[in-house]
């Protein structure tokens, strides 16, 4: 008889912390569904002309910094990953860690956050924009990974 009673006490605690835990897991993804909403109204929108002049901001860097090469692919509605991809080349490891500082030095302070990964090495670097993406090549680099083409477009020739 105590046996019973102690199961049912045991059935009754483990169908309340079921309970409990269903009603955290509720109120925690409402809180997290609302920081989501939240975050989405401060992001600029896809179709926003303000992706394109951070694209625009970018390739006018560059060009600045003396790349080579430069090409914009616009790959709105092709990719979730980015709006656009800008691809240069730079003359040397040095010179392609230099662009990429450029640009995001440059786009930091006009308020675009921006990460870079690659810099340690300098074959190729990528500076993040969050719907823009940089990549800074060599030139052994770019002729052999040739990231235009994954796009539909052409890798332009040496000058």
């Amino acid at each position: 008889m105590v046996k019973k009673t102690q199961e049912k006490e045991e059935k009754k605690a483990k169908k309340e912390t079921k309970k409990e835990i269903k009603k955290t897991v509720e109120k925690t993804v409402k809180k997290l569904l609302k920081e989501k909403k939240k975050i989405q109204k401060k992001s600029v929108e896809k179709d926003s002309p303000e992706i394109e002049k951070v694209a625009q901001f970018a390739v006018k860097t560059l060009s600045s910094g003396k790349a080579e090469n430069i090409v914009t692919i616009d790959l709105t509605g092709k990719s979730a990953l980015a709006d656009f991809l800008v691809v240069a080349t730079g003359r040397s490891p040095r010179h392609v860690c230099a662009l990429a500082e450029q640009v995001q030095t440059k786009l930091k302070k006009a308020g675009v956050k921006t990460t870079l990964e690659g810099e340690d090495v300098g074959e190729w670097v990528i500076a993040d924009a969050g719907d823009v993406i940089v990549h800074v090549f060599t030139p052994e680099a770019r002729d052999m990974y040739r990231i235009e083409e994954l796009w539909g477009e052409e890798t332009p020739e040496k000058e």
